[in-house]
């Protein structure tokens, strides 16, 4: 009787599953005959709009804010948009960066489209609600395009002084908000917009910062926005981040160039180290995956390392994705995912490295000479196990470095 009803569930579950797997199937196939239909090239405003649903019509109306006009049937929703979209595209700089800008003036410079490489459905959506651009299948081609009424207002933009410096600067935020995050995971509002300052070297116009970043962030998602503050997409606790910054209050975050943040703000960034590179090298030259997946193992090694796994931890997550031949295999991938973790910025130490707090404990650890003469040789301190650990934690020795 019992072997009747667990397989009786058994089977249930597996008819479940299977009718999950065949919705979201449907989904995916309905969402990209939205996304990719057949489209008309040159095509007006009015019709590229006509092909949108009501509902999403409603969306690009409350990107612009207009209120009051809900109840407005399809047709008339479509002509106010059509008044509405050429004044949003004159501000449109306000917020944009240079990616999403060279992407819309490349499309005007091309008779009003261009080829879609690359383009996520998060990006397809985000345009999708502001009505500027479409996307579709043209002479067998995916392409993205913009109505012919907009392309003389979008090549106007090109030669626009204030544009263009309001773009640099929008793109010089992003990038240094990212980067930030990038090094240090968690950074509380107060602490990002101090910072901030500190690189642009001018006071931040908060209201302009905000909309920008969060404008930003719906079109390419990098990062997070909780009670915490802002935190970088991978990171699991921001809570847990700050509470080991504030754990290390004598420990000045790491010290990191503009250019260093502004390369570490670009998408999907990973800090392609030493150790990062001998660990590639390692999986390559000893295991059955090719660049693509080593790439992919060393940088899950690095976001580990960053989140404050162990090496165990990392490890254990190796051993599950790899086969090992023999013990001297595994004993050598141990040593470069020792090397990898060591030399990687992580954001429980500020963006420092594990290796670099070492050198800061050795010379910490040492006695200072009387004086030039003093010909005594110079011997290291020994540390209790429940004195203050010299890494300026403000906990027990043998509660943290120890």
């Amino acid at each position: 009787m019992n072997n009747k009803t667990d397989k009786k569930l058994e089977d249930a579950m597996l008819h479940m599953i299977a009718g999950v797997k065949d919705f979201r199937k449907q989904e995916e196939e309905k969402q990209y005959k939205k996304y990719w239909s057949e489209i008309k090239v040159p095509f007006s405003l009015k019709e590229g709009l006509g092909k949108y649903t009501k509902y999403e019509l409603d969306e690009i109306r409350k990107t612009f804010q207009i209120k009051n006009v809900s109840n407005l049937k399809k047709d008339k929703l479509i002509d106010l948009l059509v008044e509405e979209i050429p004044h949003y595209l004159e501000r449109i700089y306000l917020l944009w960066d240079n990616e999403r800008f060279h992407l819309l003036t490349n499309m005007a410079s091309k008779e009003g489209r261009s080829k879609a490489l690359n383009i996520a459905d998060e990006q397809i959506r985000y345009f999708r609600a502001n009505g500027l651009i479409y996307t579709g299948v043209h002479e067998g081609e995916k392409i993205l395009a913009v109505p012919s009424e907009l392309i003389e207002q979008i090549n106007a933009l090109k030669s626009n002084v204030e544009a263009r410096g309001t773009i640099k600067r929008n793109t010089e935020w992003i990038k240094l908000t990212c980067g930030l995050l990038y090094y240090y995971g968690t950074l509380n509002v107060n602490q990002l917009i101090e910072v901030l300052e500190k690189y642009t070297k001018e006071p931040l116009n908060l209201r302009d910062y905000f909309q920008v970043i969060h404008d930003a962030n719906d079109f390419r998602k990098q990062f997070y926005i909780d009670e915490e503050g802002f935190s970088h997409l991978r990171v699991f606790d921001p809570k847990k981040v700050l509470q080991e910054h504030n754990s290390r209050k004598s420990l000045p975050f790491y010290p990191l160039t503009k250019d260093q943040l502004l390369t570490a703000g670009e998408y999907k960034f990973v800090e392609r180290n030493k150790g990062y590179a001998q660990l590639v090298s390692f999986l390559t030259e000893n295991f059955k995956i090719d660049k693509a997946a080593a790439y992919q193992l060393a940088e899950e090694c690095v976001y580990a390392t960053k989140n404050g796994d162990s090496p165990n931890d990392v490890l254990q997550y190796l051993s599950r994705m790899l086969e090992f031949e023999n013990k001297e295999t595994l004993h050598k991938l141990i040593d470069n995912v020792v090397f990898l973790m060591n030399n990687t910025r992580e954001w429980f130490l500020k963006g420092h490295t594990s290796t670099e707090l070492s050198e800061v404990e050795k010379k910490n650890l040492q006695a200072l000479p009387g004086n030039k003469n003093n010909s005594k040789r110079v011997e290291e301190i020994k540390v209790g196990r429940n004195d203050p650990c010299p890494c300026g934690s403000g906990e027990k020795y043998k509660k943290c470095c120890g």
